[in-house]
């Protein structure tokens, strides 16, 4: 057996038990998917040092985890693999490829394959993950504590029950609250009174105070929905 071949033994049996989180011997020609960062290490955390563009040319040196050290025109650091595509078939063993037989080369290209597409990536050493359970509203669906205010049929805007019985309250008193010879006609609030604005063209009648904590719903609402992982 060449130690070319020992080597890629050795990588195979390490890729097989474990994720690769060594330096690999193996320098792998690959291509960036898209733009991406490249750091001055394996991790977010680590400052921006340059960027790939999509489809730029890189040699991987080492992997960490999900991490790959990259050699290219400009200063070389570390991207995520996520963002990376193997060259099949373009690799280097410890800087020479004299003396490679066509199996040696083979494997060569199965272990590429193993890096980039499970090793780096992080998918053939996980289990996929299970799917998000079904929301039983969809993306409407409030947090515990919160219920659609339902100002009128289909105002999905999440609130404490509190607020959606006080709009039911007053979408039932509206009427006792305007001034039908007003500038607006029947729409015009008494004095000291304003269109609540909860919805597009919303115009029953309440304090300024409230339609501030209205508004306040209609902002802050999003943040009330369950977020689908």
């Amino acid at each position: 057996m060449t130690n070319f071949a020992k080597v890629v033994s050795g990588i195979i049996a390490a890729t097989v038990g474990l994720t690769l989180t060594a330096t690999s011997v193996l320098a792998v020609e690959a291509t960036a998917k898209s733009a991406v960062n490249v750091r001055s290490g394996p991790g977010v955390s680590y400052g921006k040092v340059d960027a790939l563009y999509g489809g730029e040319a890189v040699e991987i040196t080492e992997c960490r985890g999900n991490w790959c050290h990259i050699q290219h025109p400009g200063p070389d650091g570390w991207v995520s693999g996520r963002y990376l595509i193997a060259v099949e078939g373009r690799s280097e063993a410890g800087g020479s490829t004299g003396g490679r037989s066509g199996s040696d080369d083979a494997a060569a290209a199965a272990i590429i394959g193993a890096i980039i597409g499970g090793v780096i990536a992080g998918n053939s050493s996980s289990p996929a993950p299970a799917p998000a359970p079904a929301l039983p509203y969809g993306p409407d669906t409030c947090k515990p504590g919160y219920v659609w205010r339902d100002a009128i049929p289909g105002d999905h805007v999440c609130v404490r029950p509190a607020r959606r019985s006080k709009a039911a309250h007053e979408n039932s008193i509206a009427g006792s609250r305007v001034n039908p010879t007003g500038s607006y006609g029947p729409n015009t609030c008494k004095s000291g009174f304003v269109w609540r604005e909860a919805y597009s063209g919303d115009v029953v009648c309440v304090t300024p105070a409230r339609r501030e904590q209205v508004r306040r719903e209609n902002r802050d609402g999003p943040s009330h929905r369950v977020v689908a992982p």
